[in-house]
């Protein structure tokens, strides 16, 4: 940038520019403290001034051809490959209500007053590098490392409410603190951010959270009330208490996670709000508390947020993945003993590009966690298994495209491609190095659906939609009929057959669901009519035997539930020592 600058006093000198050109803002403040700028602004004490310089240098073979703002009296051009803008010395005079300013000439002093901070109105002469402090406050300001309104703060303000929430930017980016009438004037005046774009707000927003110290910011914009009209739900999260794994409430663990994240804007509105529905999902008994299914409602909760600030899909796509995903891992321990090599090529297929970042923000998670649960080894172990296992998968795609299976099996298009792409799937991420044909031929249809393959289908549908944060009840529904769909209707019609298939269909759902999210008593319940309505729907004749059939299984499965309470130890309270059995498939 000091190129640039000898550049443009160069071609200035001896012209009615020269004594009336200065650097301001940003760059000034940065070389004051030793920092170097890309950012160059340049104020003109002519009228349109900016817009002349412009025009000048641009006919001087200097610049691009300026890009005018007539109304705001500036000028956008590129020197040297960096975008540079000149503006005149102008005063703004705000109407109520209104944050578009009218744009009047004005002296350098006027010039100065209308900006917001005082470490923000130093002004450089262009032509000797001596830097003014029109303030008397500035210098000694970004010395004494203080954010201070130029005027009045309330009129700062309120002329701009935006300007509150760069007050905190600065503070986190710079690390400085913000002068004490200043920041009261900023909680006197919080609410003025509602009149305010919100797509100004998410950017400073963005900035502040790309800072080296988000969780600061955020405790900023906590204790100034400016998060309220951000992201009020955070204030759930407040003092809210945890379960044993935790060693802070909800809205501290969120500021750690998200301080142990890297400057990645997806990866750190994830951590921010990662638990944002967990005060929602709360259940406590008298020795614990519980917080089922709080990722995939918190996936659904951040949607709305960032949609209410204008993010751009793309991102609130990925949030959302992370967020849903972010538990994924709990129950394994650091070292991942009952997670086979099949759940880690899973993981892979269905994360896809957000798994890195999937990874980095369960890292986070687990080493923000109270010291005796904490899993810092688990990623890192994670990741050595990847690698192997990404030799395994290869090309990352099914080799076998539904017009495989419509010439192998001989049928027309429709719903049954789409159960045998999914047994293919499976096979496959199983079997990963097996080609196409061996695939094929491993595939079982119609008629020659076995007990043991309907549990297994069943087991493995409640797997997949408890780790995708999905309706576990509606994917055990579907699943249901996709295998009714798949049997021969003398089967179905067969007493014997009906009653192996509905059994095995519910311990398949009984054994997946233990497996992720314990306790099963009123799941076996929902699950059981859930499955026996699917079986009437289809066969009628079976119906109300299936009905006996399952009020007799949900019976008989309370035994079997006791004795697991009493012997199981749940996955989240000893890691290491999980009594999660997953199964060769999984």
């Amino acid at each position: 940038m000091d190129n640039i600058i000898k550049t443009i006093a160069n071609s200035i000198r001896n012209t009615e520019f020269a004594d009336n050109t200065f650097v301001v803002g940003g760059f000034v403040r940065d070389k004051i403290m030793g920092n170097t700028s890309e950012d160059l602004d340049i104020v003109v004490t002519l009228p349109q001034g900016g817009i002349k310089l412009a025009q000048f240098l641009f006919n001087t073979h200097i610049c691009s051809r300026p890009v005018i703002f007539n109304k705001f009296g500036t000028a956008q051009v590129t020197i040297q490959d960096h975008k540079i803008e000149f503006v005149m010395a102008r005063s703004e005079k705000y109407q109520e209500k209104s944050r578009k300013p009218e744009v009047l000439p004005g002296t350098i002093n006027e010039d100065i007053i209308r900006r917001d901070f005082t470490i923000n109105s130093l002004i450089m002469d262009i032509m000797n590098g001596k830097i003014l402090d029109m303030s008397q406050r500035s210098i000694s300001d970004i010395q004494n490392k203080i954010i201070r309104a130029t005027a009045n703060p309330e009129t700062i303000f309120q002329d701009d409410p935006l300007r509150m929430l760069r007050a905190v930017r600065f503070a986190v980016q710079l690390n400085f603190t913000i002068e004490t009438v200043t920041f009261t004037k900023i909680i006197e005046n919080s609410q003025l951010l509602e009149n305010i774009s919100k797509e100004r707000i998410r950017d400073e927003f963005s900035k502040i959270l790309l800072s080296q110290n988000p969780a600061t910011g955020i405790r900023l914009l906590k204790e100034t009330r400016l998060l309220n009209f951000i992201i009020p739900d955070l204030k759930e999260l407040d003092g809210t208490e945890q379960d044993k794994y935790h060693d802070k409430d909800m809205l501290e663990h969120t500021l750690q996670v998200l301080q142990n994240t890297p400057a990645d804007l997806v990866i750190r509105l994830a951590a921010l709000l990662h638990d944002i529905a967990k005060p929602y999902t709360k259940t406590e008994t008298k020795k614990e508390i519980h917080f089922y299914y709080h990722e995939a409602a918190g996936a659904k909760r951040a949607r709305k947020i960032l949609r209410k600030l204008k993010y751009p899909n793309y991102i609130i796509y990925k949030v959302a993945i992370l967020i849903k995903n972010h538990m994924r891992l709990k129950s394994f321990g650091n070292k991942l003993t009952n997670f086979s090599d099949s759940a880690v090529r899973r993981l892979i297929l269905q994360l896809d590009t957000e798994l890195d970042q999937l990874l980095i923000l369960i890292n986070a998670d687990n080493v923000s966690r109270a010291t005796k649960y904490c899993l810092q080894e688990q990623i890192p172990n994670l990741k050595k298994r990847i690698s192997s296992n990404l030799k395994k998968i290869k090309g990352k795609s099914l080799p076998i495209t539904g017009n495989d299976i419509i010439l192998h099996f001989k049928v027309k298009e429709g719903k049954e491609i789409g159960i045998i792409l999914d047994q293919a799937r499976q096979i496959w991420i199983d079997h990963p190095s097996w080609n196409k044909n061996k695939i094929l031929n491993a595939i079982k249809r119609g008629g020659t659906m076995t007990e043991k393959k309907v549990s297994k289908i069943v087991h493995d549908a409640v797997i997949k939609a408890a780790h995708a944060g999905e309706d576990v009840i509606k994917a055990v529904g579907n699943v249901t009929k996709e295998i009714i769909a798949t049997v021969k209707k003398e089967d179905l019609d067969n007493k014997e057959k009906a009653q192996k298939l509905a059994k095995e269909a519910l311990e398949g759902a009984k054994e997946g669901f233990e497996k992720v999210k314990p306790p099963t008593e009123e799941f076996v319940k929902k699950a059981s009519i859930t499955i026996s309505d699917s079986f009437k729907e289809h066969a009628p004749k079976v119906a109300s035997f299936v009905k006996e059939v399952f009020s007799g299984i949900v019976e008989g499965t309370k035994d079997v539930i006791d004795e697991h309470k009493k012997t199981s130890v749940k996955p989240e309270e000893k890691p290491e020592k999980s009594e999660v059995k997953e199964k060769k498939e999984e």
